[in-house]
């Protein structure tokens, strides 16, 4: 508390208050020969890497303050959207072994900055783009939670190619092969809670295995890109209230 939580409370508020509840539990010998080979550095740089990847990309400038943290394994990214502005949270120190990792998790979550902050995307359902985090997260249509997810994921694997396809969708290959095993009963859940005016996306999260609908959202988006001619600058702004039909069509089953 007195020397990392504290320190660091006019950035990150109460974020690390609880984290000696993480520490009793970490094998703290193995994470720190693994994290004090970190280079801050080196970090700082691949980030700005990745920001001008996703500037390139986009056509335009991102907005918003990112901070990489070690966080002691507990978090690996997360972009949060308050009125119109992010923070981006970047856990350095999450399989911190694996480079690739880190570059698909941090475009993943600056391709949230990217499709968040155009006001398209919320206008099209008649949201405010400045809108508080709270009505954010109580009101965001369930369409534009899998487009945004499903977003992320493809633009990730756009801009760091070649790694296996589970990466892009926070998998293990035996996850994965279980995903699509599971997919009548996935595109089951999905297709039920799209058209519901307060559906809860919420509840795609106790879908097993973890993260699976992020694998029908990425295997989806891919199929409306190719509506776009393949290119994201084109479909970043697009308010997914116009994919609500495609989304209703794609399934993930048969796919495969």
């Amino acid at each position: 508390m007195d020397e990392y939580a504290v320190p660091l409370a006019a950035s990150t508020h109460h974020f690390f208050e609880d984290f000696h509840e993480v520490l009793t539990d970490l094998k703290w010998s193995e994470y720190r020969h693994h994290a004090l080979k970190l280079d801050p550095v080196h970090e700082e740089t691949r980030l700005k890497k990745n920001i001008e990847l996703m500037e390139s990309l986009f056509g335009f400038a991102l907005q918003g303050d990112v901070f990489l943290l070690g966080t002691f394994l507990n978090m690996d990214g997360f972009a949060r959207f308050d009125r119109g502005e992010h923070q981006v949270f970047l856990g350095v120190d999450e399989n911190h072994h694996d480079r690739s990792y880190l570059d698909i998790l941090t475009t993943h979550e600056l391709t949230h900055v990217a499709r968040e902050s155009r006001p398209e995307v919320w206008q099209g359902f008649g949201l405010d783009p400045k809108m508080k985090r709270a009505d954010f997260l109580e009101y965001q249509p369930v369409i534009e939670h899998l487009m945004g997810e499903g977003f992320s994921c493809a633009v990730s694997e756009i801009l760091i190619p070649g790694e296996a396809p589970w990466k892009y969708v926070y998998q293990t290959e035996e996850s994965l092969k279980n995903v699509y095993a599971r997919a009548s009963e996935i595109d089951r859940r999905i297709h039920r809670e799209i058209p519901k005016p307060d559906g809860d996306y919420g509840s795609f999260y106790g879908i097993r295995p973890t993260f699976a609908h992020y694998v029908w959202a990425w295997q989806w988006v891919k199929q409306v890109l190719k509506q776009y001619d393949d290119d994201p600058r084109r479909l970043v702004s697009v308010c997914s209230k116009e994919l609500i039909a495609d989304a209703l069509k794609f399934s993930l089953q048969n796919l495969n």
